[in-house]
């Protein structure tokens, strides 16, 4: 399970919309973590009603709207990729206020990437355990690169802390690490 595939990647639209607005998020420098976990029966409803899902006050109105942008949303498909064949969905974004080339930003992209893919295996056969899907987006903070070990380490950190919050053992608040509260921002 040393790979990261493109089925484990947050590409589509709707999914990613599905996590920044309903899903929750914690702080664990340098990364904001965002989640949203759901179970197996779960998946039916959030696929085939997204509009009710998503979008609970205004379901009718946004439905309206996008009729008549779209005669075919509401039996719009998802791609196959939209469908989990692993237990999570992942995403990594830098954000262009703290890192101006996109050199850099891809840099530590790849560097996050990689620390995941090494690290992931311990956070899917817990979310197997537990009959669990996720959808998460690790949202890089820090305004300096910092080295591969320490990105590691902090993804590491950062999925036993999102284990623990899903598992219940651990608030849901936010959370910050040793570093953060030493003012290493």
């Amino acid at each position: 399970m040393q790979t990261l595939r493109k089925s484990e990647r947050l590409c589509n639209f709707r999914l990613k919309e599905l996590l920044f607005n309903q899903g929750e998020s914690f702080f664990a420098y340098p990364f904001r973590v965002f989640y949203f976990t759901f179970g197996n029966c779960d998946l039916e409803n959030f696929f085939f009603n997204a509009g009710n899902v998503i979008f609970e006050g205004r379901a009718e109105e946004l439905s309206e709207i996008r009729r008549k942008q779209n005669p075919s949303w509401p039996y719009r498909k998802l791609p196959a990729m939209a469908f989990f064949s692993h237990p999570a969905k992942m995403m990594v974004s830098v954000p262009r206020k703290n890192f101006k080339k996109a050199v850099a930003r891809n840099r530590i992209k790849r560097l996050v990437k990689e620390s995941y893919r090494k690290n992931k295996s311990v956070f899917y056969s817990f979310l197997e355990g537990r009959g669990e899907f996720c959808l998460l987006a690790f949202v890089y903070t820090a305004r300096e690169l910092l080295p591969y070990s320490e990105i590691e380490n902090k993804i590491i950190i950062s999925l036993q802390k999102l284990a623990g919050v899903i598992s219940g053992t651990e608030k849901v608040d936010f959370i910050r690490s040793e570093s953060a509260e030493n003012g290493h921002h």
